[in-house]
């Protein structure tokens, strides 16, 4: 499971997790900090990949490749148990090149059957041939509504394994928000919602 982690000379925080069996450390903006503070999550905590999955996605934990820095103790010394954790390292998206979860953007490239969607690390976006791309847009800035709506004005021919993980994370994320609005409305209003919450599912994605 990720654990925060508090710098040795500042009154920051970062989170050190395992992902595809590489260690990772995310940096935290204020906001995501807080988000944790709010979740009761206090510095030496353990906790859900999931609420980690939610930081990256917010763009509130992440990597940008600049490493941790300060480290409150050196990762030879840390001890993380990550077998307990209900959320599988696969859940994070990652790079379709190279498996790397920094700064990731959704990129479109020209192929000959038609536009290429991928996610892509800074590294293989500067790899690849710049008059081929079509567009990259960072993750964060992607829900599912926008991202259906990009595939419906750009249809993609191909979409790497990495891209429709992505797709279905915003599908689970939406359904998992849907189904706690429908649970909450239940209480308040059963008369007017019984039965309604999983004929609705199917609009507005």
């Amino acid at each position: 499971m990720p654990r925060l982690h508090q710098y040795r000379n500042r009154n920051t925080c970062y989170v050190l997790t395992s992902i595809r069996g590489a260690m990772v450390t995310f940096q935290l903006t204020p906001e995501g900090e807080r988000k944790l503070r709010l979740a009761r999550i206090a510095p030496g905590s353990r906790f859900q990949r999931a609420i980690l999955l939610h930081l990256y996605r917010t763009g509130d934990a992440f990597t940008h490749g600049t490493g941790a820095g300060d480290l409150a103790e050196p990762p030879a010394q840390l001890e993380i148990d990550f077998a307990n954790d209900p959320d599988p390292e696969t859940a994070f998206p990652a790079c379709s090149d190279c498996a790397s979860v920094d700064d990731l953007n959704l990129t479109l490239y020209a192929a000959p059957a038609g536009l290429a969607a991928r996610l892509q690390c800074p590294r293989c976006r500067a790899k690849s041939a710049a008059g081929d791309m079509d567009a990259s847009i960072p993750i964060t800035l992607l829900s599912l509504a926008t991202l259906k709506r990009l595939f419906a004005l750009k249809p993609a021919a191909t979409r790497h394994e990495s891209v429709t993980r992505l797709q279905d994370l915003f599908q689970d994320e939406f359904e998992s928000k849907w189904a706690a609005l429908c649970k909450t409305r239940r209480a308040s209003q059963p008369s007017l919602l019984d039965g309604a919450c999983p004929n609705e599912l199917n609009l507005g994605t």
